[in-house]
């Protein structure tokens, strides 16, 4: 018997796009074709535009959803055999008004902007955004259903012009940058959008209904495309980098200790039809890549960190369908790295790469007439070594981790109703005894006609296959939604077994549970009383363990948000969990509980107009249990000052207190001898300790732009955690802490501090220089600090790491350079 869900992968192929009937409800606008392209220079005086029929009456999203804009806005289309082109007049009567923040490209401050949606298969889920500012910085962008990913970038041309009547913008977007069918006429969906900063209105040229599900479905129409095609797309980024580094330790020996290196690499994009392209990186560098937010990690769980490399964050939106691909996996930490740390003692230990090398990545995307997305990713890590000291052996290199193979490959249709179902498939392969993973899944979410309802759900099967044995597991999740109108909910249900473990090329924090949950919200997307628009909402859940199949807790919370009409915003919520709950892995061990008492929380979170100079966010959270005094207090500020169009500083502060905080600190194996037989068994005693816990986190952020194409950017944050342990408690088989004589030595004095100071210079399309300067330090203690000022003197004698490079990447395109 066939599930439901293969069912419907056999009627993939012929399910295809929705029907191609212009919906004679949506606005349409014809493009012009021209043989003299006109030039991109922000004044819209060639004949070409003379001749294209403008599109106009744009319609409010908000502040007011319905409402004709207030500012007029004409928008032309033209097209040759290279590209399409935009010719936008925003009307304002006082340019002076018009806000021009400058910031770094994919980044829109406190500036107005215009923007062109395109959805040229019309599927209604995958689309692309060109959105230019008044300071004609760009930002690009491309929609799925995970939303907009910032991280893909195009090389397109724009420039923009103030003038008596308002601001033009004026854009040119080639072919290369859009995949389309291959049809002798193209009709493809199409937005406009502009944003005016000083009134926060945002008006389309089709109306974006917010109590209509979707974004892309609403769009128009661009019709009149005719006979184009997609150009060779082969394009290569080559780069050059290099770096100088110092290590700084005033304890050590040799108090500085220097290197040096150059690497070289290239990035290529190849389009392999109209649709479908190739991306490649050959010996990558990622040395202006952001660096990670280390945090002092007490719980069992795995922390998730930010994949801030560019070649993982451009174009992906394809192989993170289903959840089962995080890509910090590839060139992430050796399996074996804690290993060394286990069976070597710390003196013994030369060198531990945290990091494996990437050899090179590469990943083909794209998607057919029918509105089958295929992609196909491909990535190599090379073998990683530990240097210790052997007291037999003496030094020598221990292997922690095998060259490495990682593959994703998806199969996305596109169905009627912006609906869609998909196959996922990941495997890491390694080499010799090392164990191999595969983990295949589908996801899938069909709407109706009206775009009211949805069903969806999620299946996965992981296999880890070790020398004689294949361990299995299994999640599933089904999820039901009201999708529309001002009152919105959904009903939820999902599963992981015991055995199901992703975690090789995927990420998840624990497995073992089933969860029950619903919500339901109303939105009130029109003014009201002093606010522009808010809403309210009910969430609830209720949590068992899958095996054995045994209750572990439920809660509901409430909240509430608005945004007043001077444009501050509210949010308030209550979380309450009204009976006691029972963990299964704080104590790091298989079927031990712990028995958690009753709680609840209120937070809120207020920020103020962000058209000001000064924007201040505030938030603040209390937490407590039923028993034994245990509460937490979190609050932050957050404060940005636009010094000019060109410079902004950003200060935030986070503090968190817990107090009378309990937890996992240990475990100790005690024989037991029965008298009557003599036979000894082992029992494992885990001992939980009370603690206070106290975390603040700092950061400051300093951004000067010298234009849209040239950037200066300050990043400092620094981290500090204290853990003061004030009793021991042993944890007893019905999951109660009861006395115990155990000591310890637990306190924990945690610091991490790094600055990123990143120059770029994006001289010419696609073609950037980095100079990076990056220092780090890390500080660990059982001698916690008195305070925080105490706490940073001593924090500046730790060792610490500096490193400067320069970065040169160059972009060429194949379609440009035969033109030429």
């Amino acid at each position: 018997m066939k599930s439901p869900l293969s069912l419907l992968f056999l009627l993939l192929p012929f399910l295809g796009q929705a029907s191609n009937v212009i919906d004679p409800n949506k606005k349409e606008i014809r493009a012009t074709a021209v043989n003299l392209a006109p030039v991109i220079d922000g004044v819209l005086d060639d004949e070409a535009w003379l001749n294209a029929l403008p599109a106009r009456d744009f319609i409010q999203n908000r502040p007011v959803p319905g409402q004709s804009a207030n500012a007029k806005t004409e928008v032309r289309i033209l097209y040759d055999d290279t590209g399409i082109y935009i010719g936008a007049m925003m009307y304002d009567d006082d340019p002076s008004r018009i806000q021009k923040e400058l910031s770094e490209r994919d980044n829109l401050a406190n500036t107005d902007w215009f923007g062109v949606i395109i959805d040229a298969y019309r599927d209604g889920i995958n689309g692309f955004g060109f959105i230019v500012s008044a300071s004609n910085v760009q930002f690009d962008t491309k929609y799925s259903t995970f939303g907009e990913d910032a991280g893909w970038d195009a090389v397109w041309q724009s420039k923009v012009n103030i003038n008596h009547q308002g601001w033009v913008a004026e854009m040119m977007i080639p072919y290369s940058a859009l995949r389309f069918p291959e049809t002798e006429e193209q009709i493809w969906h199409l937005n406009l959008v502009r944003s005016v900063a000083l009134t926060q209105e945002k008006s389309f040229w089709s109306e974006v209904n917010p109590q209509v599900n979707g974004f892309l479905n609403q769009a128009g129409y661009l019709t009149g495309l005719k006979n184009i095609s997609s150009p060779v797309r082969l394009q290569a980024t080559p780069f050059i980098a290099v770096y100088g580094q110092q290590h700084h330790d005033a304890s050590a020996e040799t108090v500085n200790t220097y290197g040096r290196s150059l690497s070289g690499g290239m990035d290529i994009k190849w389009g392999l039809s109209d649709a479908f392209t190739l991306d490649m990186t050959l010996i990558p560098d990622f040395g202006e890549a952001q660096s990670d937010n280390q945090v002092l990690n007490l719980s069992p769980f795995e922390v998730r960190f930010d994949e801030n490399r560019p070649f993982f964050t451009e174009g992906t939106e394809l192989f993170s369908k289903g959840g089962l691909f995080y890509s910090r996996r590839i060139g992430g930490r050796p399996i074996n790295y804690y290993t060394i740390t286990d069976e070597y003692a710390e003196e013994d230990i030369i060198s531990n790469p945290a990091q494996t090398q990437l050899y090179n990545a590469s990943k083909i995307s794209g998607r057919t007439t029918k509105g089958l997305g295929i992609g196909f990713f491909n990535a190599t890590s090379g073998r990683t070594y530990a240097r210790v000291r052997d007291t037999e052996l003496g030094e020598m290199n221990v292997l922690t981790d095998p060259l490495t193979n990682y593959n994703v490959l998806v199969l996305d249709q596109n169905l009627p109703h912006n609906s869609y179902a998909t196959l996922i498939n990941t495997t890491v392969l390694r080499e010799g005894d090392a164990y191999d993973a595969n983990v295949i899944g589908t996801d899938f979410l069909l709407r109706n006609k009206a775009n009211t309802y949805s069903v969806g759900g999620r299946a996965a099967v992981s296999q880890k296959y070790y020398p004689g044995q294949t361990d299995l597991g299994h999640t599933t999740s089904l999820r039901l939604r009201k999708t529309s109108g001002k009152v919105q909910a959904g009903l939820n249900y999902s599963e992981e077994s015991d055995t199901y473990d992703p975690n090789d090329l995927g990420f998840l924090f624990n497995n073992n549970e089933r969860n029950f949950s619903g919500f339901i919200e109303y939105n009130q997307f029109e003014a009201f009383g002093r606010f522009n628009r808010g809403g309210i909402g009910l969430f609830a859940n209720y949590n068992r363990l899958y095996q054995p199949s045994v209750y572990t807790g439920w809660g509901f919370n409430i909240w509430t948000y608005a945004e007043s009409k001077s444009f501050w915003n509210y949010n308030v919520w209550f979380n309450l969990s009204p009976s006691r709950e029972y963990d299964y892995f704080e104590a790091r061990e298989d079927g031990r509980v712990w028995n958690l008492p009753a709680s609840g929380s209120a937070g809120f979170w207020m920020g103020s107009d962000r058209r000001k100079r000064l924007r201040v966010s505030v938030n603040g959270d209390y937490w407590a249990a039923t028993e034994n005094n245990w509460n937490n207090l979190s609050g932050s500020l957050d404060l940005r000052f636009r010094a000019s169009d060109r410079l902004n500083f950003n200060l935030g502060v986070e503090q968190n207190l817990s107090k009378n905080d309990a937890g996992y600190v240990n475990e100790q194996e005690v024989a037991l001898i029965d008298p009557s037989s003599g036979q000894t068994t082992l029992r494992k005693d885990i001992f939980f300790g009370r603690r206070n816990r106290k975390t603040v986190e700092t950061s400051f952020r300093a951004n000067y732009t010298f234009s849209a194409n040239m950037t200066l950017g300050l990043r400092m944050r620094h981290y500090w955690s204290t853990v003061d342990y004030l009793r021991f408690h042993q944890l007893n088989d019905e999951g109660q802490l009861i006395d115990t004589e155990y000591q310890g030595e637990h306190n924990n004095d945690f610091d991490a501090f790094n600055i990123d100071l990143v120059y770029r210079w994006r001289f010419a399309p696609g073609s950037d220089i980095f100079v990076i300067w990056k220092n780090s330090l890390f500080s660990e203690s059982q001698e916690i600090a008195p305070d925080y000022f105490r706490n940073l003197d001593g924090l500046f004698q730790s060792p610490q790491d500096n490193s400067v490079s320069i970065k040169v990447i160059y972009f060429l395109d194949y379609a440009s350079l035969t033109r030429r």
